[in-house]
């Protein structure tokens, strides 16, 4: 079983990820170079040469990073498969769903996907609204679908927790811009990026639930003696 777990992860991780590279590349790397273009004109200085900064090592790093990423997603995945007995590609498109709405839906909300030059919350207040919007996430899924009728408002209200204590008493606010144009770049790298990880969850799912089900639907024959 552990093999099977991360072997799954490991196939179905590469793939997505590079799948998600190849997105990112098509929609999302072109609003970022723009929203440099603008921070720099802003700031009238040139920033620092860093080596990492461009291509090809940019595009490397993205790489490899998105399939680390995809690979750790995968884990988490295939280790649902594992405990819940539940696998094949469709289940997966499911988790997949589920995996989209707790760790990119969710904080979006809260924290959403900035191009550079935008003004954002502290980092510390950022990250501590990612984590609780993840986690009341889960919370929240796992009520919603185990809980019967009037129980599952518990399920909603968990839900909804975060974005009401954060907007409203922690002041966590959007990020902001006085440039009409960076603020417009923004807004098509938000919706960029949340429908990248749409797509990339989706295909992580199937493709780990398809994998995880092989041992299944192919057992090995052990002759008789």
């Amino acid at each position: 079983m552990v093999f099977r777990t991360i072997s799954t992860a490991l196939l179905a991780g590469i793939l997505a990820g590079m799948c998600l590279f190849a997105l990112q590349r098509t929609l999302t790397v072109s609003l970022i170079h723009g929203a440099e273009r603008y921070e720099k004109e802003a700031r009238n200085v040139e920033s620092p040469s860093d080596i990492f900064a461009k291509d090809p090592l940019r595009s490397m790093a993205t790489l490899l990073g998105d399939i680390f990423l995809a690979i750790g997603f995968g884990l988490i995945l295939s280790g649902v498969y594992a405990f819940s007995g539940r696998h094949g590609w469709l289940y997966g498109l499911l988790f997949g769903l589920a995996g989209f709405a707790t760790f990119q839906l969710a904080p979006a909300v809260l924290v959403p996907p900035a191009v550079p030059g935008m003004e954002v919350a502290s980092l510390a207040l950022r990250q501590t609204g990612w984590w609780v919007a993840a986690g009341s996430t889960i919370v929240g899924l796992v009520l919603l679908f185990n809980l019967t009728r009037w129980a599952k408002l518990a399920g909603v209200l968990v839900l909804l927790l975060p974005a009401a204590v954060f907007r409203t008493l922690l002041s966590l606010s959007a990020p902001t811009t006085p440039l009409h144009p960076l603020a417009l770049l923004d807004r098509a790298f938000v919706m960029r990026t949340l429908g990248c990880m749409l797509v990339f969850w989706l295909l992580l799912g199937a493709i780990s639930g398809y994998l995880f089900a092989r041992p299944e639907r192919n057992p090995v024959s052990v002759p008789a003696i």
